[in-house]
């Protein structure tokens, strides 16, 4: 009965070590900013990048708002999409992007004007006092 319990002991360590190692190894997500965008009084700014987490899944764009002087880890998310299977079109300049513009209509709203077709994730409409308006074309 002990050599039993040893074995089966073993063997859930052996499996966790494996689960561990491959979790080390695997790649994480890159993100890569394409634009940034400050408003009128640079308060905020906006931060359009890809998100790319490897070979399984396709880049996804991620929007970000954020006082003038952090980052992406530190603003708030306000938008995650992807071209939905191909069907939504790519950005001209950016062709990881989904077709997507930002325009700052004053300090305290943002405008997102992006392809009808993307498969939407996230889409807030309010984050740190900016409103945030959805123009589907």
């Amino acid at each position: 009965m002990k050599t039993a319990a040893f074995v089966f002991g073993g063997l859930i360590i052996i499996v966790l070590l494996i689960g561990w190692l491959f979790a080390m190894l695997a790649p994480g997500c890159e993100d890569t900013t394409c634009e940034t965008l400050f408003s009128p009084d640079r308060s905020h700014k906006v931060i359009l990048y890809t998100r790319n987490c490897g070979a399984t899944t396709g880049f996804s764009t991620h929007i970000a708002l954020a006082k003038s002087d952090e980052d992406i880890n530190d603003g708030t998310t306000i938008f995650v999409a992807d071209d939905g299977y191909g069907e939504a079109n790519l950005h001209p300049v950016y062709q990881a992007l989904i077709d997507i513009r930002a325009r700052w209509i004053d300090n305290h709203s943002l405008e997102l004007s992006y392809e009808r077709k993307a498969r939407l994730f996230t889409e807030k409409v309010k984050a740190d006092g900016i409103t945030i308006i959805h123009r589907k074309r």
